[in-house]
C-alpha cells in the first residue's frame, strides 16, 4: 500500500479532531459494531471489581468465612482465609489464562463469532452456579469458568476491532477498550455499594446476579453481528468478506478498496520468515516480531506493575482496612472518577502521542505511589495520614485509568501486524493474566490483618518494577498513532530506532527522514548514524 508525503502525525490538534469527527461520520456503522462488539469486556472489570467487593461484604466473609475477633475492636468479625483469599482471586486468573490462550489458538481456525458465541453461553452458565455457590470449593470452580469466559471475551472484541479500524479511527477505538473495563469496574463499585445496604447473603449475591446482564444483552444482538472481514480473507472466502465488509461499514464506503488493503496486508504479512508460518505461535517471537510482541506485552505488564491490581481489585477490602467509615461508597465515588477520567483519555486519544501516553503517563503514577506508600507507614490512628492516603489513592486511580489503563491496550493491540495479531493479543492477556495470578496469590499475606498488613506500604514494590518497564517501553515501543498496518511493519523492518518513529515518515512502503527534520540537528545525528 502506497503513503503520500502527507503525514498525519503532523497535523494541529484542531485539524486532527476535524479528521477525526469526518472519520467518525462517515464510518459511523463500523462505530456502532464496534461500541457492540467491545461491549463483553465488561465483564473483565466488572468481575475484578466484584473480587474485591465481594470480600469487602460482611455477609460473604461469615458465609464463607471464620471468624476473627482481632480483626476490629468490635469483636465482631469473619475473615476469609489468606489461602483462600487467593484461591478464589486467582480462580478468574487462571481461567483468564487459559480463555486469553484458547482465543489466541482457536480464532483463525473457528472465527471471530465462534468464540464470542462460546464466551457468552459459558458466562452465563458459570454466572448461575456462582450466585449458588454453597461453599468454598464450587464458589471457586463457579469463578474459574467465568474466569474462563471472561478470557475469551477480553481478547477476541479487542482482536476483532483493530484488525477492521481504518488507520484513522484505530487509535480511538483501541482506547475503547479500557472504558469498558473501567464501566464494568463501575457498575461493580455502583452494584457493591447498593448491595451493602441489603441485609444477609443476597446483598453480595445480588452483585453476582448481574454478571447475567451484559452476556444476555449481548447474545441478542450476536446473530446479526458480521464476522471478521479479514478473518474471511485468511480463509480465502473473498464473497463473504464482501458482504462482512457491507454489513460492517454500510454499501456507500469502498468496499472494494477495503478488500484490496486486507489484501495487501495480509500478503506482506503472512509470507514465512525463517521457514515459520507468520500465522503461528512461533512467528510472535521470530526475529521480525519479537520486539513488537516484547512491546505489546510491556503495554499491559505496565499495568498490573504500577499498581493498578492493588488500587482497583482491593479498592474497597483496603479502604475498609484503614477505617473508612463507607468503603463502598469512596469505592463508588472512585469508580465514578475513574470511568470520568478514562473518556476524557478516550476524547483526547487521537491527540496524545502513544509514548506520552503510556510512560509519560507511568512516570507520573510512580511517584504517586511512592507518597502512597509513604502516608502508609504512618500509624492507622493518624486521621490526617488517613485522608492523605485516600485522596491520593482515588486521584491515583484517575490518573491510572486516563494514562496507563487506557494507552496500555492500544499498545496491546496495535503494535502487532495484521497477520500474528491473533497469537499477539492472546498471548499479551496470558502473560498479564500470569502476573496478574502471581499478584492475587501473594496480596492477601500483605494485606491481611492476619498476616504482614501493609496495606499501602505495598505500593514500594511496585515501584521498582515500574522503573524497568517504563525504561524498556522508552527504548523498544514505537509510536503507533495513526499509523497503517503498513507503515508500522515498513518502520520495524527499516531499523529505526524504536523512539523516533515520529520523525520518519512512509512513502511507498520506503522509509524517510521528514523534511522538517532533514537541516535540524537531530536529522543531522540520524543520518550520520
Amino acid at each position: 500500500m502506497s503513503s503520500s508525503n502527507f503525514d498525519s502525525q503532523d497535523l494541529s490538534i484542531k485539524d486532527q479532531y476535524r479528521r477525526l469527527g469526518r472519520a467518525i461520520k462517515a464510518d459511523s456503522r463500523f462505530c456502532w459494531w464496534t461500541g457492540y462488539c467491545l461491549l463483553l469486556v465488561f465483564g473483565w472489570g466488572y468481575d475484578n471489581g466484584l473480587s474485591g467487593v465481594a470480600i469487602a461484604f460482611p455477609a460473604f466473609r461469615e458465609s464463607y468465612g471464620h471468624y476473627y475477633p482481632e480483626a476490629t475492636t468490635s469483636g465482631e468479625e469473619y475473615v476469609i482465609p489468606a489461602l483462600w483469599q487467593s484461591l478464589w482471586n486467582a480462580a478468574s486468573t487462571i481461567g483468564q489464562v487459559f480463555g486469553g490462550y484458547a482465543a489466541g489458538q482457536f480464532a483463525d481456525t473457528f472465527g471471530r463469532k465462534a468464540i464470542l458465541y462460546l464466551a457468552v453461553f459459558l458466562s452465563l452458565a458459570s454466572s448461575f452456579a456462582l450466585v449458588f455457590a454453597p461453599n468454598l470449593p464450587i464458589l471457586f470452580v463457579s469463578k474459574l469458568l467465568l474466569g474462563l469466559s471472561i478470557g475469551l471475551s477480553t481478547a477476541t472484541p479487542p482482536l476483532y476491532v483493530t484488525e477492521n479500524a481504518p488507520a484513522h479511527l484505530r487509535s480511538t477505538v483501541a482506547s475503547l477498550t479500557n472504558v469498558i473495563i473501567v464501566l464494568g469496574f463501575f457498575m461493580s463499585s455502583i452494584t457493591g455499594f447498593g448491595s451493602s445496604h441489603i441485609q444477609g447473603v443476597w446483598s453480595y449475591r445480588l452483585a453476582f446476579v448481574l454478571t447475567f446482564l451484559i452476556p444476555g444483552i449481548y447474545l441478542i444482538g450476536l446473530p446479526f453481528f458480521p464476522e471478521s472481514p479479514v478473518w474471511y480473507m485468511k480463509k480465502d472466502r473473498e464473497e463473504d468478506a464482501r458482504k462482512a465488509l457491507v454489513k460492517l461499514y454500510g454499501s456507500k464506503v469502498d468496499i472494494e478498496g477495503r478488500l484490496q488493503m486486507i489484501r495487501d496486508e495480509l500478503k506482506q504479512n503472512e509470507a514465512p520468515t525463517d521457514g515459520i508460518s507468520q500465522t503461528s505461535w512461533k512467528a510472535i517471537f521470530s526475529r521480525e516480531n519479537r520486539i513488537r510482541t516484547f512491546v505489546a506485552v510491556l503495554g499491559l505488564q505496565v499495568q498490573n506493575f504500577s499498581g493498578g491490581y492493588f488500587a482497583n481489585t482491593y479498592q474497597t477490602y483496603y479502604f475498609g482496612l484503614i477505617g473508612a467509615k463507607d468503603p463502598f461508597q469512596l469505592t463508588a465515588i472512585s469508580s465514578t472518577l475513574q470511568f470520568v477520567a478514562n473518556c476524557a483519555a478516550v476524547v483526547v486519544a487521537d491527540v496524545v502521542p502513544r509514548r506520552k501516553g503510556l510512560i509519560g503517563g507511568g512516570t507520573i503514577l510512580l511517584f504517586w505511589s511512592v507518597i502512597i506508600a509513604g502516608t502508609s507507614l504512618a500509624p492507622k490512628d493518624n486521621h490526617v495520614a488517613n485522608v492523605v492516603n485516600l485522596a491520593f489513592m482515588i486521584t491515583w486511580s484517575m490518573g491510572y485509568t486516563a494514562t496507563v489503563g487506557c494507552y496500555g491496550w492500544a499498545v496491546a493491540a496495535e503494535t502487532s501486524s495484521q497477520a500474528t495479531r491473533p497469537k499477539t493479543i492472546s498471548f499479551v492477556l496470558v502473560c498479564q493474566q500470569l502476573t496478574a495470578l502471581l499478584l492475587s496469590s501473594v496480596f492477601p499475606f500483605f494485606i491481611n490483618p492476619d498476616q504482614l498488613n501493609w496495606g499501602g506500604k505495598v505500593m514500594f514494590l511496585f515501584v521498582g518494577a515500574e522503573i524497568f518497564i517504563l525504561a524498556a517501553l522508552f527504548w523498544f515501543q514505537g509510536e503507533t498513532k495513526n499509523r497503517t498496518n503498513t507503515e508500522m511493519d515498513a518502520l520495524y523492518a527499516s531499523g529505526v530506532p524504536k523512539w523516533r518513529f515520529t520523525q520518519y515518515r512512509v512513502v511507498d512502503s520506503h522509509v524517510e527522514l521528514k523534511e522538517k527534520t532533514k537541516g535540524s540537528l537531530v536529522g543531522r545525528m540520524l543520518r550520520k548514524a
